[in-house]
């Protein structure tokens, strides 16, 4: 993907010149001398407080939630604060911290949606494998240093994610609701980063024609950061959901302001066996 055309609205800022490979379509140092991108950079609260709030939400579940649940969380925050850090200073240092947290929360996420009906809690030659496969994209990103390289490995990856997602809809028995909103968040997500980087252009001539705050609705790299922000958090509830329903944990789904999380009617019980046979699912 290209990097998108200067902007004669572009500022100089705190942060001195860009270093990044990457410039996004939002105009840099704008809105506040010290954040290059405001609006691509506040968007990022919706990676960093929903998982925040989740681990908070599990301490009462403290013997039903495995622990890469809880890593799965961590690393969503980080992408979020890599990504806060990216955008506020388009330094190639914060890009790194940005990008490469995505190919590591993408592989937890796959080791958790593969992970949710088997009676082992863990699989090892998946273990390894994830992580061959976060080094290895690591050390050849960090030497060639070509954004197309990790966009192509990140997409891979999410593919996998909704790969299985489908097959766990046909396979298993699950809310199909976190499932199709899991999805429908990222792959909606995923049209509007396109648009964003495609019609670069168009995008900023309508924001210079709009009002405040209307102007700020044409910002598609932020409505990117949100809607991945909710899809990779309803993923993660999702699997979770899987598990405990293969647990009999009976999982109940609960919203606040239209918000889906997970409470475990099993709770504060003693874990019932692994069979598989009387899961309890909603």
């Amino acid at each position: 993907m290209a990097p998108a055309p200067p902007s004669s609205k572009d500022l100089e800022g705190f942060w001195g010149e860009p270093t990044s490979t990457l410039d996004w379509c939002e105009e840099n140092y704008v809105v506040s001398y010290y954040i290059a991108e405001f609006w691509n950079t506040v968007s990022n609260l919706a990676l960093i407080l929903p998982p925040l709030i989740t681990i908070a939400s599990f301490t009462k579940y403290q013997q039903q939630i495995e622990t890469r649940y809880y890593v799965a969380c961590i690393l969503m925050t980080i992408v979020g604060i890599g990504s806060w850090c990216f955008h506020m200073t388009l330094l190639f240092e914060m890009q790194m911290l940005d990008e490469l947290p995505m190919i590591y929360a993408a592989c937890v996420l796959i080791y958790c949606i593969f992970q949710t009906d088997g009676k082992e809690s863990h699989s090892l030659a998946l273990a390894v494998s994830l992580i061959l496969c976060a080094v290895t994209v690591t050390l050849v990103y960090l030497t060639i240093q070509d954004p197309m390289f990790h966009e192509v490995c990140y997409g891979s990856l999410v593919l996998l994610i909704i790969g299985r997602c489908i097959y766990c809809i046909r396979t298993m028995e699950h809310s199909r609701y976190l499932c199709m909103y899991g999805m429908a968040s990222i792959i909606g997500a995923f049209i509007i980063w396109n648009i964003d980087n495609i019609c670069c252009t168009q995008l900023r001539s309508w924001r210079d024609s709009l009002p405040f705050p209307l102007s700020v609705l044409t910002q598609g790299h932020m409505w990117w950061h949100i809607w991945s922000g909710i899809g990779v958090y309803v993923n993660i509830m999702y699997s979770l959901h899987l598990r405990s329903s293969y647990l009999q944990y009976s999982p109940q789904i609960k919203h606040v302001a239209s918000f889906p999380y997970l409470s475990l009617a099993g709770a504060g019980t003693e874990k019932t066996s692994l069979d598989g046979n009387e899961n309890h699912y909603h």
